[in-house]
């Protein structure tokens, strides 16, 4: 997708018309279309910037704590992060290659923004250690590996905001419009895991419902590792017949999926798992 379709899309949502098959959708006089991070398009990339402002249900919470300027405890436990995932099962709607998972990542998607008042800008959305975030970009970045500007001119030429030139008002207004976006896009179901440093986040959308589960850590062994590298990328078929995959994910984490059901464990239980079943 060239910069004129990408501009084109953007302003075709933002005035109401929707193309969700390429990732464009709009509200209240924005538009926004999405693109896997792993697109190889030259104007797609990571931004080189940490989040700018909380979204989704952390945003509620950011805006409780500015307005009382103490952290109370509550505003922790009134944080649903389930919430974000259907936004999320909209995203992989939207983005099918979307993959969910990783150290303090649960998803990643960059999208480019067209705003009631013509402001255009790219940005990310994310949800990272403290929930979903917005990544933004600032004119004057420089990638230090290779000392040039972060996009192509031709699509620098039509970037004329940032959000962090956003007030409070303005921050309201645009994640309105993202999260009202989004939610006109069905749900699809997903899982990912999230590494943390207190263990692993099992996390997704089953049957249109979200769920979270804390999987705890697994004990590295290094002889059952060996063992299980061999099931890995090979579709296994059970003794009742169901197709089956041992999935690698970071921090050693070895995966059954059955499409339908996950099954957790370090190298070992996975084995145990797998002597069972095949």
């Amino acid at each position: 997708m060239n910069t004129n379709d990408l501009l084109f899309l953007a302003s075709e949502a933002s005035n109401g018309k929707d193309n969700f098959e390429k990732s464009a959708i709009g509200s209240n006089g924005y538009g926004f279309v999405f693109k896997d991070l792993d697109s190889h398009l030259s104007y797609v990339t990571y931004l080189g910037s940490s989040g700018v402002f909380g979204a989704g249900a952390y945003r509620d919470m950011i805006k409780k704590f500015n307005a009382f300027k103490v952290l109370d405890p509550e505003l922790l436990f009134n944080y649903d992060e389930k919430y974000d995932l259907l936004l999320a099962g909209s995203l992989k709607t939207l983005v099918p290659e979307l993959q969910f998972g990783g150290y303090e990542i649960l998803f990643d998607v960059w999208m480019f923004v067209k705003t009631p008042n013509a402001e255009q800008f790219p940005a990310r959305f994310y949800y990272g250690s403290f929930g979903t975030q917005i990544a933004g970009w600032q004119p004057d970045y420089i990638d230090y590996d290779t000392g040039k500007k972060l996009f192509p001119e031709e699509f620098e030429a039509n970037i004329n905001f940032s959000p962090f030139s956003m007030d409070d008002n303005q921050k309201n207004l645009f994640l309105d419009a993202l999260e009202f976006a989004l939610k006109k896009v069905p749900v699809s179901d997903f899982w990912g895991v999230l590494n943390h440093d207190l263990g692993n986040r099992f996390m997704g959308v089953k049957h249109g419902k979200p769920f979270v589960k804390e999987l705890g850590d697994f004990k590295r062994d290094s002889k059952a590792e060996k063992e299980v590298k061999k099931f890995i990328g090979k579709n296994l078929i059970t003794k009742d017949g169901l197709n089956v995959n041992v999935i690698l994910l970071p921090r050693n984490i070895y995966v059954i999926d059955f499409k339908f059901d996950q099954w957790f464990g370090g190298s070992k239980k996975i084995l145990e798992y797998l002597k069972c079943l095949l």
